[in-house]
């Protein structure tokens, strides 16, 4: 009886091994991919190029250049610790910017997935420090679940950035090669699993305007830029005609179109000069249409007679290089007034009150000298010659 049972026992085995083929292994073609087996998966992402506007509707304002041009996947294993692929750069399927990846992973296994889209051509190692400059847009998505749940529906790609949009109340214009420049503090370096980890600094968006143009209110956009903020309200600094001023508190959050309205024009006093706005006025008011100096030259500084009374027309001066109201106290000695701009830029104006002379300083160099009592009126060249050009348009 023993001998039949072993007998038994080896048919059964050999009619159970018969019964499945090679073609047939778990997980390599069947229909329910057993745990563990490597499959082939696709995964498909699509971004959503639309943001939400300020009062929380949607705002149709999104055009192709806000679209994409390049996209890749990572995945993490399920803590999202260590690293299952590189990233994987995806196949574009439509000019929407939707993109499918073809990957190989382990059916029915928790992974941690990593999305990222831009416009940029930074090389990009890896999903977890992303390199950003600001002005690119980006879209970014993250997720966790087995590569057949996340496969089965296209992940929806949301923005990373903020974009900012600057609106002019009052009629402006630009000339071709004009700047505007927006500085934000900003993600130099994203983190698609922990946002929050991003590097953050300061970084300066701009856009060179390619040919003149008019803004008025039926067309007051400036410009738009995009940044990945810390989701937070933040000082932004605006340049604009080579004048800057500060923005408080500006809510920079990201997938949020911000629109910042106000007067753009290069008369609004709340504008303040930057060093490249004070050096062209300077050269509009002190240099002849050839380039060289006015003033008379005197041991290697150009000197000024400006008649007694008449410290008013420095003032004007002083105030449309610097963009501010200037008035200089003659009584006091020695420095009387000092900017120091971006770039570590000075300008220091230094008054004799004994010898009623006043010295000009840029960048601690003695660069022109002015005379302010009588007897010196036919020695030097009348300080007319800077201040008349107050009344001659500078375009």
């Amino acid at each position: 009886m023993k001998h039949l049972k072993y007998i038994f026992m080896a048919f059964a085995v050999a009619l159970l091994a018969a019964s499945c083929s090679q073609d047939e292994l778990p997980g390599e073609g069947g229909d329910t991919p057993v745990t563990g087996q490597t499959q082939t998966y696709t995964f498909t992402v699509s971004p959503d190029i639309v943001m939400e506007g300020e009062a929380g509707t949607r705002t149709p304002t999104a055009t192709t250049d806000d679209q994409p041009t390049r996209c890749f996947m990572q995945v993490y294993d399920a803590a999202g610790v260590a690293q299952v692929t590189d990233p994987i750069a995806g196949t574009p399927i439509s000019d929407n910017g939707d993109y499918t990846f073809t990957t190989k992973l382990f059916s029915n296994t928790e992974y941690t997935y990593l999305f990222w889209a831009d416009n940029a051509n930074v090389e990009v190692t890896d999903l977890q420090a992303v390199p950003y400059q600001a002005g690119t847009v980006a879209f970014s998505y993250r997720t966790k679940g087995t590569p057949e749940t996340v496969a089965k529906t296209t992940v929806s790609l949301e923005h990373a950035v903020t974009k900012l949009t600057l609106q002019t109340t009052t009629e402006t214009s630009v000339k071709a090669d004009d700047v505007v420049r927006v500085t934000a503090s900003c993600a130099s370096s994203y983190n698609v699993a922990a946002p929050a980890k991003s590097t953050f600094s300061s970084q300066t968006a701009e856009k060179v305007f390619e040919t003149a143009t008019n803004f008025t209110g039926e067309s007051p956009e400036v410009a738009s830029f995009y940044f990945i903020p810390r989701d937070e309200e933040q000082d932004v600094d605006v340049e604009f005609h080579l004048l800057k001023q500060t923005i408080e508190s500006v809510p920079l959050v990201a997938n949020i179109h911000v629109y910042l309205q106000g007067d753009l024009s290069e008369n609004n006093p709340k504008w303040g000069a930057t060093s490249e706005y004070a050096q062209k006025q300077i050269d509009r008011f002190f240099k002849k249409e050839d380039g060289t100096s006015e003033g008379t030259l005197m041991n290697g500084v150009y000197t000024f007679y400006l008649p007694p009374g008449n410290i008013a027309y420095l003032d004007a001066v002083l105030s449309a290089i610097f963009h501010k109201n200037v008035e200089l106290d003659l009584t006091k000695n020695y420095y009387i007034f000092e900017e120091v701009l971006d770039n570590n830029y000075t300008f220091t104006v230094r008054n004799d009150i004994h010898s009623e002379v006043l010295d000009i300083l840029i960048n601690g160099n003695k660069t022109f000298r002015i005379y302010h009592k009588d007897w010196n009126s036919g020695n030097y060249q009348n300080f007319s010659v800077v201040s008349d050009k107050l009344n001659q348009s500078t375009e």
